[in-house]
C-alpha cells in the first residue's frame, strides 16, 4: 500500500506526492472525458483538472494502485495520452513576428498555424508511439513486430523530410518517437533563435492535422488492448493540460486541430478558468461548436458532486495511510465511505453559529436577542410553522428586529419599540416569499451580529461550511483538513504525525470538536493569505494590494453594523469592472492603466485568489465575452481572514478600472485599508432586486 506522510492531507497537490505514488479517485466526470467526443475542461487552480485527466490516461491506468482498484485500461474505448504543454513548448514561440518572418505570405497567421499545429501533432505522435511501446512491453497491448515496422516505414515514406533529422535508421516505435522528439526540440530552438525560415524547409509539407491522422489511424487499426471485450479498434485521446499557457493564436490553432479531427483521434483540452479562447478557429465561418466538443466547467459542478468528490478523496487518502490493522478494523462496503464527512465534521447552520456567539457574549445585545427569539418561535408555531432545526430562530429574530417594513429598509440597531412590534413583523412574513426573503438575509445577520458584538472570530465549523470555504477546489479542502488534523493531534496530546494519532483520527466515530475545526479553518485562511505575499512572481506585490483592498472592502460591505445597507443588500462583493479602452494599440495613459488593471486581475485569477463570475444578463454576457466587462469575486477561503461570508458574495457592486488602478499604481499606491474605507462610504450597487437562489439547501 502507498505510504503517505503522517499528515494524510498533505501535500495537497496530486503531482507532489513525495514517493511518486499518487492517489487518484475516478469521478463520474471522468466518464464524460472517456467518451468518443472531444472535451474542453475549465476550472480554477486546485479544482482537480490534472487528476481528472490522469484518471483516463494509460500511465496511471496501467500502474497506479489506487486507480486500478476502480478502473482498468481495457475498460476504455480510447488510449488516453497525457501531455502537459509547458513541458513541450517554448515561450519564445509567442513572441515570433510572423509577418516579418513571412513578408510575402497573404496570411501570416496561417503560416503560424501550420508551424504550431505541426509541433502539437509531432508531440502527440511521439507520446502515442511511446505509449504503444510501453504498453506492449507490459503485455497490455498486442502489436506484431511486422505491423510496427510497416507503420514506421509508411510514416517516414509519407513524410520523407523527417528523415533529415535522423542520425541513423529508424525502424521501431521507440526510435521513431525519439526522432519526433528531436524534431520538436529543433522547432522550439528555432523559435528561440529566430531561425524559423531555415528549419521550415526541413519540415514535411502537409495540411494541419494530416500527419497525426495518418499515424493514429494506422496505430488504431494495428493495436488491441489485451483483455478488452470489444473487437473495435482503440481510439487515441490526447489529454492536453495547462493550456492556459498558450497564447491566443496558439489556442485558436489548437481549436482548429480539434475542429478538423475525427475518429480515432479525440481530445481533452484543460485550462484555468476563463483564460482560454474555446471556440475560434482559423477556418472561415467554422468555429468550434457543441457538435465538435463539449465544454465542462469544474467550477460550475453541483455542490453534491463536489461533496462526493471530497468524501471520496479524503477516504482514499486515509485508507492508504493508516496502519494495516486500522484498515482492517474499518470494514466499509464502499471505499469512499472510509471517512464519513457528515459524521466526523458535523453540519452547522447560521443559527447554530449565532447561538454559540451569543452564549459566549456578555453584551446586552446578546441577552435581548436570545429573549426576543422566544417571541418569534411562538409566533411561528402559532402560524403553523415548525423550526426545522434544534437551534432557535436567531437570524430570523435579528433580521426582523432591524427591519423597517420595506424589503431593503433596515436600522443599524433595535430598541424597545422594535421588540414590542416583533410578533406582528413575524406574522407578516409567514408566507413562502417571506420565508425566502428571510433566508436571503441569514448570513448578513450573522456578520452584522458579529460586528455588533465585536466578535473577531465567528465559530465556523461543520462539513457544509468547510466545503463552502473550499470553493470547489479539492486542493483547498485538503489544506483545511490538514490544519484540522494538526489541531486534532495536538488536542489528543499525541505525538505529532504519529501513526497512532493518524489511526485514531481515521477510526473515531464521533465528531471532531468544533473548536478544533474553527482553529483549523482560521489557520488555513491565514496561510492562504500569507501565500499571496510569499509568491515570488513579478508584480505579485501589486496582486497582494488588490486582494487586500478588495478583501477589506468586501468585509465592510457585508458586516459593518454601522451601515444600514448591510442587511438591506446582503452579501455584496461580486465586483463588476467595465473597461472603456479594449483596443491593444492605444497608448494613452487611461488605456495603459486599464491594461495594467486587467493583467493584475488575470494574474490573481490564474493564481486562484479571485474567481470569475458568469453574468446572468444576456446583454451583459455579450460584453463579458468581448472583454468590455469583468465580473469576479474573491476566493471563499479568504473569508475567515477578512471576515466576509463563508458562502462568498452574491450581490454585484460596480467598480471602475480607475478605482482599482489606485491599488495597482506602483509609483504612489494607496493603502488598501484606507482605499476600502473610502470605497465603502459610497458603494456603487446596481439598481436591481436581490438575486434569487435555491435556498432549500442553504447552509
Amino acid at each position: 500500500m502507498t505510504m503517505l506522510p503522517l499528515n494524510p492531507f498533505r501535500p495537497t497537490r496530486w503531482e507532489h506526492q513525495p514517493d511518486g505514488k499518487q492517489l487518484i479517485w475516478y469521478t463520474r466526470t471522468a466518464n464524460h472525458l472517456a467518451d468518443d467526443k472531444s472535451i474542453y475542461v475549465s476550472g480554477s487552480r486546485g479544482s482537480g483538472k490534472t487528476t481528472l485527466l490522469k484518471s483516463i490516461c494509460w500511465e496511471d491506468l496501467a500502474k497506479n494502485t489506487s486507480l486500478r482498484i476502480q478502473k482498468k485500461l481495457e475498460d476504455f474505448k480510447s488510449i488516453g495520452i497525457y501531455i502537459r504543454f509547458p513541458d513541450h513548448l517554448t515561450v519564445a514561440m509567442s513572441f515570433v513576428d510572423w509577418k516579418a518572418t513571412y513578408p510575402q505570405a497573404p496570411s501570416p497567421e496561417l503560416e503560424f498555424h501550420r508551424f504550431f499545429s505541426l509541433l502539437v501533432e509531432l508531440t502527440c505522435c511521439e507520446r502515442a508511439l511511446q505509449a504503444c511501446h510501453e504498453l506492449r512491453s507490459q503485455t497490455l497491448l498486442s502489436l506484431s513486430p511486422q505491423d510496427e515496422r510497416q507503420i514506421t516505414s509508411a510514416f517516414l515514406n509519407e513524410f520523407t523530410r523527417l528523415n533529415s533529422f535522423a542520425e541513423s535508421g529508424t525502424a521501431t516505435f521507440y526510435e521513431l518517437a525519439r526522432l519526433l522528439r528531436d524534431v520538436v526540440r529543433e522547432m522550439n530552438a528555432a523559435s528561440v533563435r529566430g531561425t524559423i525560415t531555415a528549419i521550415d524547409t526541413r519540415l514535411p509539407p502537409r495540411e494541419p492535422g494530416e500527419l497525426l491522422a495518418f499515424l493514429i489511424g494506422r496505430l488504431s487499426s494495428a493495436t488491441r488492448l489485451v483483455g478488452s471485450e470489444t473487437t473495435r479498434p482503440s481510439g487515441f485521446k490526447f489529454c492536453l493540460d495547462d493550456c492556459e499557457v498558450l497564447s491566443t493564436a496558439q489556442q485558436v490553432s489548437l481549436n482548429t486541430l480539434v475542429r478538423n479531427s475525427k475518429a480515432p483521434v479525440s481530445w481533452v483540452v484543460s485550462y484555468v478558468g476563463s483564460l482560454f479562447e474555446n471556440s475560434r478557429t482559423y477556418l472561415e465561418q467554422q468555429p468550434l461548436t457543441d457538435a465538435d466538443r463539449r465544454v465542462i466547467s469544474l467550477d460550475s459542478r453541483k455542490d453534491t458532486d463536489f461533496r462526493e468528490l471530497c468524501q471520496a478523496v479524503v477516504s482514499l487518502r486515509l485508507m492508504f495511510s493508516v496502519s494495516e490493522q486500522a484498515r482492517n478494523a474499518r470494514n466499509v462496503g464502499d471505499l469512499k465511505d472510509f471517512f464519513p464527512l457528515e459524521t466526523r465534521l458535523g453540519s452547522r447552520n447560521v443559527n447554530d453559529l449565532m447561538e454559540q456567539m451569543l452564549r459566549r457574549s456578555a453584551s446586552p445585545i446578546a441577552t435581548r436577542l436570545l429573549e426576543n427569539t422566544k417571541t418569534v418561535q411562538l409566533a411561528l408555531e402559532r402560524g403553523g410553522q415548525r423550526n426545522s432545526t434544534a437551534s432557535p430562530p436567531l437570524y430570523q429574530t435579528y433580521v426582523l428586529l432591524h427591519w423597517q417594513g420595506q424589503s431593503d429598509a433596515f436600522k443599524t440597531s433595535f430598541n424597545k419599540v422594535d421588540e414590542s412590534d416583533l410578533e406582528r413583523r413575524t406574522l407578516s412574513v409567514r408566507d413562502r416569499a417571506g420565508e425566502a426573503w428571510l433566508r436571503r438575509k441569514q448570513n448578513a445577520a450573522l456578520l452584522h451580529l458579529a460586528s455588533a458584538l465585536k466578535t473577531k472570530r465567528i465559530p465556523l465549523a461543520g462539513a457544509n461550511i468547510i466545503l463552502s470555504l473550499s470553493d470547489g477546489s479539492i486542493r483547498d479542502f485538503l489544506e483545511i483538513l490538514g490544519f484540522i488534523y494538526e489541531g486534532y493531534a495536538k488536542k489528543q496530546k499525541s505525538i505529532a504525525y504519529s501513526q497512532e494519532s493518524l489511526d485514531r483520527f481515521a477510526l473515531a466515530r464521533t465528531a471532531i470538536a468544533a473548536d478544533v475545526q474553527t482553529n483549523g479553518i482560521y489557520k488555513a485562511s491565514s496561510a492562504y493569505h500569507a501565500g499571496v505575499s510569499a509568491r515570488g512572481e513579478r508584480d505579485f506585490d501589486v496582486v497582494l494590494r488588490l486582494i487586500e483592498g478588495l478583501g477589506r472592502y468586501t468585509a465592510l460591505l457585508q458586516s459593518d453594523h454601522r451601515d444600514p445597507s448591510v442587511l438591506g443588500r446582503s452579501e455584496r462583493g461580486v465586483f463588476q469592472v467595465r473597461f472603456e479602452t479594449t483596443r491593444t494599440d492605444r497608448s494613452d495613459d487611461i488605456a495603459k492603466r486599464e491594461r495594467t488593471v486587467l493583467n493584475v486581475i488575470r494574474q490573481a485569477e490564474i493564481a486562484g485568489y479571485v474567481r470569475m463570475v458568469e453574468p446572468t444578463n444576456q446583454e451583459l454576457d455579450k460584453d463579458v465575452k468581448l472583454g468590455h466587462i469583468l465580473r469576479f469575486r474573491l476566493h471563499r477561503r479568504l473569508a475567515p481572514y477578512y471576515g466576509f461570508s463563508y458562502r462568498g458574495p452574491y450581490e454585484p457592486v460596480a467598480i471602475s478600472a480607475s478605482e482599482i488602478w489606485q491599488l495597482c499604481d506602483r509609483s504612489s499606491p494607496v493603502d488598501p485599508s484606507l482605499w476600502a474605507d473610502s470605497m465603502s462610504s459610497n458603494p456603487n450597487t446596481f439598481d436591481q432586486s436581490e438575486l434569487s437562489f435555491d435556498w432549500d439547501n442553504e447552509s
